[in-house]
């Protein structure tokens, strides 16, 4: 697959089943990418947050109009995990097929919670590194070094000198772009580790592009 949304949007098939119960506890159904792609498949989406307004809009869009004999394609989204769409009311699941999508599925070898901590944005990066490289079972520390080389182009074992890492700032600043925090902090972490910065204030000129060109001005 091209991309993590094809993944997704492979389920989505017209007329297999009238209603499908999708557990979504990471919000992907609602990246714009693959909005637009079961909405292009025929698909209405409606969530299922608050039970008197969900079972209003239920009935008297979609329940009528199965009555009627129309054919129509709904997807109720759940913005929680798998284990809690028992919880949907009987008649939805009696009627309904079950589907589940998170990050953990789409990136089972990385950690979930540096995964999460990306914007949607940066998925496709990732989702192409983890095609091309076909990293192992990585941990926490692991999975933010293959972020920041894969997603960022950042690679910080190759910060040998000063100048290294002023280019990779200059880069980044000039970019602009965020970065998540916990990047930062393993990115940081790993440069105390070589005794090259020692001096240097890492923690403020890393993230914040103001403080790295004062910086730069005071040296």
């Amino acid at each position: 697959m091209d991309s993590w949304r094809d993944q997704i949007l492979s389920e989505f098939t017209p007329q297999v089943a009238r209603l499908t119960l999708v557990a979504d506890p990471d919000g992907l159904l609602l990246e714009e990418g693959v909005l637009e792609g079961i909405r292009e498949r025929g698909f209405e989406l409606i969530p299922f947050e608050d039970h008197v307004a969900f079972r209003y809009a239920y009935e008297s869009k979609f329940r009528s109009r199965w009555d009627r004999g129309e054919k129509t394609d709904l997807v109720v989204v759940l913005r929680s995990p798998s284990s809690d769409l028992d919880a949907l009311p009987y008649d939805l699941l009696q009627a309904g097929r079950k589907l589940s999508f998170s990050l953990s599925d789409l990136f089972p070898n990385l950690s979930y919670p540096v995964v999460a901590a990306l914007d949607r944005a940066d998925l496709d990066a990732l989702f192409d590194a983890q095609l091309r490289h076909a990293p192992g079972q990585l941990g926490d520390n692991a999975t933010k070094e293959f972020v920041l080389r894969h997603v960022f182009e950042i690679a910080p074992e190759l910060i040998k000198e000063p100048q290294d890492l002023l280019r990779v700032l200059l880069r980044r600043h000039y970019r602009g772009g965020r970065i998540p925090a916990i990047l930062d902090e393993r990115f940081i972490q790993v440069l105390r580790q070589n005794g090259l910065f020692e001096d240097w204030p890492l923690e403020s000129i890393i993230p914040d592009a103001q403080a790295f060109f004062a910086f730069l001005q005071e040296r």
